[in-house]
C-alpha cells in the first residue's frame, strides 16, 4: 500500500469518527500522544481522547501487514487501550453486512451510512480496490477498552 493510500485512509477513519464511541475521564496523559496507529497518520486529538492515561504507551502490529489484515494494539501501562483492525472483504461488503456476523448493541450510524459506532467501538467499510489479494474492500474497526466503575 501507497503511503498515499495510508494517509487516506487513516484521515478517514480518524478525522471523521465521533467521540462518543469511546469515553473517559482524563487526568492528563504522561506520554507523548503519537500521529500515527502502528505507523498510519492519525490525527493526535482524536487519539489523545481514545489513549488511557498512564506513563508509557506502546505500539505493536504483531506480524500481519495491512495488505494481509493488520491488527494494531496500542497499549498503556502496558495493558491494551486502543485495538485497530483492518479486515479485508470481498467488492460489495458494506457495513450491514459487517453487524450480520458481529453482535453489538447501541449502534449509531452517521454520515449517510458510511460509518458506525457503539459504546465501545468504530466501524468504517472503505473500497480500496488493487490495494491487497485478500479483498477490493477494507473494514476497519477501532475498539476502546470500556471502564467500568461501582
Amino acid at each position: 500500500m501507497t503511503s498515499s493510500t495510508r494517509r487516506a485512509l487513516a484521515a478517514i477513519l480518524l478525522c471523521t469518527l465521533p467521540l462518543t464511541a469511546c469515553t473517559s475521564v482524563k487526568e492528563g496523559l504522561s506520554y507523548p500522544v503519537p500521529d500515527n496507529i502502528c505507523g498510519i497518520p492519525a490525527d493526535k486529538e482524536i487519539l489523545q481522547e481514545l489513549l488511557d492515561d498512564g506513563d508509557k504507551l506502546e505500539q505493536n502490529t504483531g506480524h500481519f501487514t495491512f495488505e494481509e489484515g493488520q491488527i494494531c494494539h496500542t497499549y498503556v501501562d502496558g495493558n491494551d487501550s486502543v485495538v485497530s483492525e483492518g479486515d479485508w472483504e470481498k467488492s460489495g461488503y458494506t457495513l450491514r453486512d459487517y453487524f450480520e456476523s458481529y453482535d453489538v448493541k447501541g449502534i449509531r450510524y452517521f454520515k449517510g451510512g458510511k460509518y458506525a459506532s457503539w459504546n465501545f467501538g468504530v466501524v468504517t467499510v472503505i473500497p480500496c480496490p488493487g490495494v491487497s489479494d485478500e479483498g477490493e474492500v477494507v473494514a476497519v474497526q477501532g475498539d476502546c477498552k470500556v471502564a467500568v466503575t461501582s
